[in-house]
């Protein structure tokens, strides 16, 4: 559609490098590699007594109530390499717990292989720092010292239900001062993501016990964090560079409204029906049984691991239960579900909470953002799974959603290639203008804008066939970003990774570049940017160009697109190269057409000038 084309696609890339620089900065969400940077909040800060004990002479509790102990009491049980490990695993994941904290150590997921290691294990989600994946803490600063110094104890060292057998349980049990006992029991089902957790509290004394602090809502912490697995692609990691899709890290939900890492001041108090932490395809939540009345908390601490392979890793997300009392010699049970895997929509919508009744609604779904057009990535991605369906190939599936739109965009296609043709049958005119007013802008303004009008031209008829793709160019490119039926599909030959750059060739060496960085030889960004400079002398010129700047911008526009896109998904820069071998296609086809109508047109008007002439 001529230089007018080239110049709105032009105009794309750069929204979308622009986009990718200033996002995170200004929304918290970007697409394209930045240095993983820890997060900052106004939120006063919440420290884990486990993590930083207060060095204060007089330590607080979770809740602000003091505890008139020695400060040195308050250093936790440390972590050795030499504790006891509990391991579980099923068909979809592993997981190791230390006995003697009784919180998981690793969780990984066997279907979803670690793409940043060469051996590519299967992924880890508990980054090595974190220390709270399901530790509890106490708003009662006695039980939360005696808890800092219990030890717990495992009725198993190893739990293997890959091949087929039913439910497993796995429970914890441990002594907190001399009145509590608490017990963790872990259910374990083969097939499934998500594992239930039920946590006991018996008083073992003659007396009641307070279960909380000073204020009703705060009796206890279930926690998740620090962090979670960033999901680095290999280039990411050598660089130290790594892509971010999506606000990562700690999140919670209420009813009637999106996944927030922080809750305004008017929901403190409302109940939540999960909270965990996110990150680009995966998520670790925890679900509580909606009698409970759980709330949510955000934790971050600023003392923590920046290692590039952790996301959010000052993170931690809360599910605060408000506090209770517990009888003499009283028992009281909350159970829990909890969800560690793939942000998979038909997955997800299969998991409850516990005890839930018919009506009940999770919308664990809503931890999927596909952003601004959301809706129309939803949509392009039920086309997606139903031609994989078919073709069992999300490649294809991206080539023929390609076609569909260049084929709906056509009628738009159609009259912006007649209003360029008009462009240029105006060109002596507009130069003849141009001379005539070249020392009066405005007058040059008016008459080029009367000259338009006068043939009916519209002077952005170029940009037309790319309004409808807009909304579908930044929806697939957050699909690639999130989705993770798109995270290791492969397509043809080498590129095995839609949702990464092809890699025909790694180099011993890096290259830093403004855009980019290049550390291996991909072929698509490359065939990308060859089928730019075809499309660019096949279209281009349909609309001869005055002005020096913008043709000489023209001639390293191939250059520049290969260097753009050359980190980028090669499932979007897939997308890329098919709209432009369609667009030179249909570009073909519409020359073709516009011929034949100018020779039919010409034998019209000798035919009117010769009336004789047969």
């Amino acid at each position: 559609m001529g230089a007018r084309y080239i110049l709105a696609l032009v105009l794309m890339v750069a929204v979308i490098v622009i986009w990718t620089i200033l996002s995170p900065h200004i929304f918290k969400n970007s697409f394209g590699p930045q240095p993983n940077e820890p997060t900052t909040t106004e939120t006063p800060i919440a420290t884990s007594p486990s993590e930083n004990p207060p060095d204060a002479e007089t330590p607080s509790a979770s809740d602000g109530t003091e505890a008139s102990v020695d400060t040195d009491l308050w250093i936790p049980i440390q972590e050795t390499p030499e504790d006891a490990k509990v391991n579980v695993r099923t068909d979809n994941y592993s997981i190791v717990f230390n006995e003697k904290l009784a919180i998981a150590r690793k969780w990984q997921l066997n279907h979803f292989p670690d793409r940043s290691d060469v051996d590519k294990p299967p992924l880890n989600l508990i980054p090595e720092n974190a220390l709270s994946c399901l530790a509890l803490r106490f708003a009662n600063s006695q039980l939360e010292l005696d808890a800092l110094r219990a030890t717990w104890k495992a009725d198993k060292s190893e739990i293997d239900i890959t091949s087929g057998q039913g439910t497993e349980t796995l429970t914890f049990w441990t002594t907190i001062g001399e009145k509590l006992q608490v017990i963790k029991q872990f259910a374990f089902n083969p097939g499934t993501y998500f594992v239930d957790m039920t946590v006991t509290f018996q008083n073992v004394s003659d007396e009641p016990l307070l279960m909380g602090g000073n204020e009703p809502a705060n009796g206890y912490q279930l926690q998740w964090g620090r962090g979670i697995s960033a999901d680095l692609l290999p280039h990411e990691r050598r660089s130290g560079n790594r892509g971010r899709h999506g606000e990562e890290g700690a999140k919670a939900y209420i009813i009637g409204g999106k996944p927030k890492r922080e809750l305004k001041p008017e929901q403190a108090m409302a109940p939540v029906l999960w909270a965990g932490m996110d990150s680009k395809y995966f998520s670790a939540l925890m679900i509580p049984d909606q009698q409970l009345g759980a709330t949510y908390k955000f934790i971050e601490t600023p003392e923590a691991n920046t290692d590039i392979t952790v996301a959010a890793p000052t993170h931690t997300a809360a599910l605060v239960l408000p506090n209770f009392v517990l009888a003499a010699q009283g028992k009281e049970m909350h159970t829990f579900r909890l969800y560690v895997g793939p942000k998979d929509d038909t997955i997800l919508k299969g998991i409850e909470a516990p005890n839930a009744s018919e009506d009940s609604i999770l919308n664990l779904s809503k931890i999927i953002d596909f952003g601004f057009f959301g809706v129309i990535a939803w949509g392009m991605l039920w086309i997606f799974k139903g031609l994989h369906g078919v073709f069992g190939n999300y490649g294809i599936s991206i080539i023929l959603l390609t076609a569909l739109v260049k084929v709906i965009s056509y009628p738009f296609t159609r009259k912006a290639h007649k209003s360029m043709k008009e462009m240029q049958k105006l060109q002596p005119q507009l130069v003849e203008l141009k001379e005539k007013y070249r020392d009066d802008p405005q007058k040059l303004n008016r008459a080029t804008m009367r000259l338009y009008k006068e043939h009916g031209v519209n002077p952005l008829g170029g940009c037309i066939p790319w309004l409808p793709q807009i909304p579908i160019f930044w929806a697939l490119f957050a699909l690639l970003g999130s989705a993770v039926e798109l995270r290791g599909a492969p397509f043809l030959f080498w590129i095995d990774d839609l949702s990464a750059p092809d890699t025909l060739v790694e180099l011993p060496f890096t290259i830093p570049l403004i855009v980019t960085e290049i550390d291996a030889i991909r072929l698509l960004p490359i065939i990308n940017g060859l089928t730019t400079w075809l499309q660019q002398k096949f279209v281009g010129n349909m609309t001869p160009t005055t002005d020096n700047m913008q043709a000489k911008l023209m001639q390293f526009m191939p250059l520049i697109f290969i260097f753009i896109f050359y980190n980028w998904a090669s499932g979007f820069v897939l997308y890329w190269l098919c709209n432009n071998v369609f667009t030179i296609a249909q570009q073909y086809l519409q020359n073709r057409s516009a011929d034949d109508e100018d020779q039919t047109a010409s034998v019209d008007t000798k035919r009117r000038n010769n009336p004789k002439q047969k």
